[in-house]
């Protein structure tokens, strides 16, 4: 589980879910490809939104200053 993005009780649940939901749906699938799978249907289910970073908001501010 990605302790960056799931934080809370709900979250882990919506992250059990999606690792379920991606062993029936894509059996053959390991490593580095199961998790981006879990990680696309976490998303997905938990409407995810990543929390923006003090730099990513000054960039964004200065684009729209342009």
């Amino acid at each position: 589980m990605p302790v960056n993005v799931v934080r809370t009780a709900e979250q882990e649940i919506a992250w059990e879910r999606a690792k379920t939901r991606a062993r029936e749906e894509y059996p053959e699938a390991t490593g580095a490809r199961f998790y981006r799978i879990v990680m696309a249907i976490y998303k997905k289910m938990a409407h995810y939104q990543p929390h923006s970073s003090n730099a990513t908001e000054k960039s964004a501010a200065a684009r729209r200053m342009r």
